[in-house]
């Protein structure tokens, strides 16, 4: 199968343009880091068996360092906040600049916090991709409001793709709309689970890649 020129390519960002593990550890050692100013105490240990254990990380801080809940919220925003410490590898670079040189257009639909999904953005040399964030439109997937935005920006083309790696959400509208769905196989790191065994069809892409550069062999 080729895909040619005239098509629109839409990306999920979480877990398909980059590990969202990498967001995670960056906001735990920026949070580290400022309480080792605030309160003069190395919580990295902390952090580190809290998440091997897969326990609440900012709860195990609280307890540790005698701190109330409220503080615990405070934490929490200054994960959501930070700038983070994330970059996009060197393939799925290259694979994104291949695509922009050969298609009409591209997107990013993802859900999440409007500054916290736009910090990865910029953080990720993406600040001026057109991306369409759930905060911002009222809805996360699978509602159809941004996938009929795109359909509206850059109408008349003769194909749309979505590239994501969530089964439970990703590939459901696209699918209905009559988009190619391509889903990025998890490598052992995602946040979501990947396990197919109570899936139905429409909750699957139409293929699978294990790697984002395997969309080059695609292309026209």
């Amino acid at each position: 199968m080729k895909i040619n020129k005239s098509a629109v390519w839409v990306f999920d960002l979480d877990d398909t343009l980059y590990s969202e593990k990498d967001y995670q550890r960056s906001g735990y050692l920026y949070i580290a880091h400022h309480l080792k100013k605030l309160y003069q105490q190395d919580v990295s240990d902390i952090i580190q068996k809290a998440d091997a254990q897969n326990k609440d990380v900012l709860q195990e801080i609280c307890c540790a360092l005698s701190l109330s809940d409220s503080v615990k919220q405070s934490l929490l925003w200054m994960y959501r906040l930070h700038i983070p410490t994330i970059e996009l590898t060197a393939d799925v670079k290259c694979t994104l600049e291949v695509i922009k040189s050969c298609c009409t257009a591209m997107a990013i639909i993802t859900d999440g916090r409007s500054v916290s999904q736009r910090n990865k953005l910029l953080s990720l040399g993406l600040g001026k991709m057109d991306s369409l964030v759930s905060e911002e439109w009222g809805e996360s997937k699978p509602g159809d409001i941004r996938f009929k935005e795109i359909e509206r920006r850059y109408p008349n083309e003769s194909q749309y793709i979505y590239v994501g790696d969530n089964v439970k959400k990703d590939f459901i509208t696209p699918k209905k709309m009559n988009w190619l769905t391509i889903g990025v196989r998890d490598a052992g790191n995602n946040i979501h689970s990947q396990d197919l065994s109570e899936i139905s069809d429409g909750h699957l892409p139409h293929f699978w890649i294990n790697s984002l550069s395997e969309l080059q062999d695609y292309l026209c």
